[in-house]
């Protein structure tokens, strides 16, 4: 009786359990995911704004709290405009007002053939006027990835910051 319970039990969970371990995906394309978005968080923290375009799909786009930038043109100004910030600190005699990323709580999952969703809570740091590093912001991200000619790329970013 036992033995038949448990093949019961085992015929009724194996769909779940093959559904969930294919949405997984291959561990090429896990690792791949992973260093785009590796990438995407040095080139942003580095001030590099042709490494941080790189990353993107030419027609991607970007939600931050309902700000949208669209395309790599708005996206490399994101950069840009950190660039821009980092100077004007610097003539003014104030720390450069640089963020660094901090990524944890990742989930990488692949709806379809090609499509990868990253997921992650973040927090950024910046050295304040006093010297000290500081919680700047925090909240997650939604990240949807499309395999183009063999590379993954982000199409779409969905930020929400924590505003409470």
């Amino acid at each position: 009786m036992r033995f038949h319970f448990a093949f019961i039990i085992a015929l009724i969970t194996a769909p779940v359990i093959l559904t969930a371990q294919d949405n997984l995906g291959a561990y090429e394309d896990r690792v791949a995911v992973g260093d785009v978005m590796a990438r995407y968080v040095w080139a942003v923290d580095s001030l590099d704004a042709e490494g941080y375009v790189a990353v993107f799909t030419e027609d991607a786009v970007i939600d931050s709290n309902g700000n949208i930038s669209k395309g790599r043109e708005e996206i490399r100004k994101i950069v840009t405009s950190l660039i821009g910030r980092r100077d004007d600190n610097e003539a003014k005699g104030l720390p450069p007002s640089n963020l660094y990323h901090l990524i944890s709580n990742v989930r990488i999952t692949f709806p379809k053939p090609g499509e990868a969703l990253h997921q992650s809570y973040w927090q950024t740091v910046l050295r304040g006027e006093d010297g000290k590093m500081t919680a700047a912001a925090m909240g997650r991200s939604r990240d949807r990835l499309v395999k183009n000619n063999g590379k993954w790329l982000i199409q779409e970013r969905k930020l929400t910051v924590f505003t409470d």
